[in-house]
């Protein structure tokens, strides 16, 4: 019986050892190889990740339709000046009109001034090139009777004397009809938002330039560079176009835009002039001025519904526009 319980107890004792055995060698292989709950599975690449791990320097934003904005006709005749609110207006065209003579359509889509004019007609030209935008708020004085049937088919607001007649106001000290403004927070509404144009550092080449003009048959522009503004100031016919209460009218991005002109609808002022349609749909030449440099450029917009690209013509790369206000100027090819 002793015996027995003697060779139960080595047999035990041996069990031990051996279990210490396995103990001991599991913890230096834990000193080595972690065990599964220390070891952390690497995480899948996530598509953020991923596209930070891919991501380039950020350029001009791909082609796109403009978010709604307020846009106003204004007239630039010398009875106009000084002008009102144009400062604030993030784009600025300038198109070509009966006589040679030339009209501004100022876009905003951010803060409204209180006060923008004076406010001239619409145009045939304003449907197509105002097209790349969503539904713009067209402000304008009147147009045309055989322009206003298409108008009413455009995908635009209207806001006119008649259909916001609280919104304008004649002003005292001018002359008719240059004197007529509007309160642009009285028109409709319009979701403020940046600027959607496409800014960016500048490319490398271009021609430093100190000075450009332009030149329609009865009206001309200047721009020249400042390096103190790092902007370019604009002139109107020689004579320095200014904003009331804001000075000096000056942009980050001059953009000289060569077009065709039509007859459109053979639409005659009382003069017997022809009102010229300027055609924003299509390509063709333009010259760029930033960051005192004027670029050889190309034009293209395919699609109405789409906005205008710019691009240098030696790489055809996409031109951006300087940070600040943007003029484009519609010029006669």
């Amino acid at each position: 019986m002793a015996r027995r319980w003697r060779e139960t107890g080595i047999a035990v004792l041996g069990a031990g050892v051996v279990v210490a055995l396995v103990l001991v060698l599991l913890q230096f292989v834990g000193d080595d190889e972690p065990t599964d709950q220390a070891v952390q599975p690497s995480p899948k690449p996530t598509s953020s990740t991923t596209s930070a791990t891919k991501a380039k320097p950020k350029g001009p934003p791909k082609p796109s339709r403009w978010p709604r904005g307020l846009v106003v006709k204004v007239d630039n005749a010398p009875a106009a000046r000084p002008h009102v609110g144009l400062q604030m207006a993030d784009l600025i065209f300038v198109e070509p009109v009966e006589g040679g003579l030339s009209r501004m359509a100022a876009v905003y889509w951010g803060k409204r001034p209180s006060a923008v004019g004076p406010v001239r007609s619409a145009r045939e030209t304003d449907i197509q090139m105002l097209a790349q935008m969503r539904r713009p708020v067209l402000t304008y004085s009147g147009a045309a009777p055989e322009l206003g049937p298409a108008l009413a088919r455009a995908p635009i607001v209207r806001a006119t004397p008649r259909t916001k007649p609280a919104a304008f106001y004649r002003a005292g000290g001018r002359p008719s009809p240059h004197n007529l403004f509007v309160n642009p927070r009285r028109l409709p509404k319009t979701k403020q938002v940046s600027s959607p144009l496409p800014f960016g550092g500048a490319p490398k080449g271009g021609k430093k330039t100190k000075r450009f003009g332009v030149s329609y048959r009865s009206a001309s522009y200047g721009f020249r560079w400042s390096p103190r503004k790092d902007n370019w100031a604009i002139t109107l016919n020689g004579r320095p176009l200014t904003s009331a209460g804001t000075g000096r009218v000056r942009a980050g991005t001059i953009v000289v835009q060569r077009v065709t002109i039509t007859r459109g609808q053979g639409i005659v002022d009382t003069a017997g002039d022809m009102s010229p349609v300027a055609k924003t749909v299509g390509k063709g030449k333009a010259t760029v001025l930033r960051d005192g440099k004027a670029y050889a450029a190309k034009w293209s917009r395919p699609n109405p519904k789409r906005e205008t690209v710019y691009r240098i013509a030696r790489n055809n790369k996409r031109l951006p526009f300087a940070p600040g206000r943007v003029w484009v100027l519609l010029v006669p090819k």
